[in-house]
């Protein structure tokens, strides 16, 4: 499972794998073996080496809030990609996020004419950054994103009519 959380305004991406009542935890090129254990729904005694953690979990509508220590984290699921999926083609002029992130860098605004190619908005996410770049001629009808703003996979960015 891939998962990404945010603390402090930084977004990490995890991946998680489950073997028997273990957990193997990947993070920055390291992997981690994690025990845990529900003690009452929501609250998770887990075991990392000789360190025993106690948290607390609640659901929100689209993330979980993780509280360790005083620390709050906001945990979301990631959709796996690289995997055949049954999901509709892409269209031409489809402006969706192709991945979880923060935007950093917004490039037009609201009736800016922008040419095939150019880009409209800038996201980074596990310290790269991905263009989102106009599919075609056209005038930017609405900018659905600013620069900070924490965006999901599959989320429109900007809506373009064709020119």
């Amino acid at each position: 499972m891939f998962i990404n959380y945010e603390h402090e305004n930084h977004v990490y991406n995890v991946t998680v794998k489950r073997r028997q009542n273990q957990y193997f935890i990947m993070y920055d090129n390291t992997e981690y073996t994690v025990e845990a254990e529900e003690l009452t729904p929501g609250h998770l005694k887990i075991k990392l080496g000789d360190r025993v953690i106690k948290c607390v979990i609640t659901e929100g509508e689209k993330d979980k809030l993780v509280f360790v220590a005083g620390d709050v984290f906001k945990v979301k699921n990631v959709e796996l990609t690289g995997t055949k999926t049954t999901k509709k083609k892409k269209e031409e002029g489809d402006l969706s996020s192709p991945i979880s992130g923060r935007v950093v860098n917004v490039k037009v605004k609201k009736g800016d004419k922008v040419k095939k190619g150019d880009i409209l908005l800038v996201i980074e996410a596990m310290k790269m950054e991905y263009l989102i770049r106009a599919p075609y001629n056209g005038k930017v009808e609405k900018v659905n994103f600013k620069e900070k703003d924490l965006i999901e996979i599959g989320e429109i960015t900007v809506e373009l009519t064709k020119k």
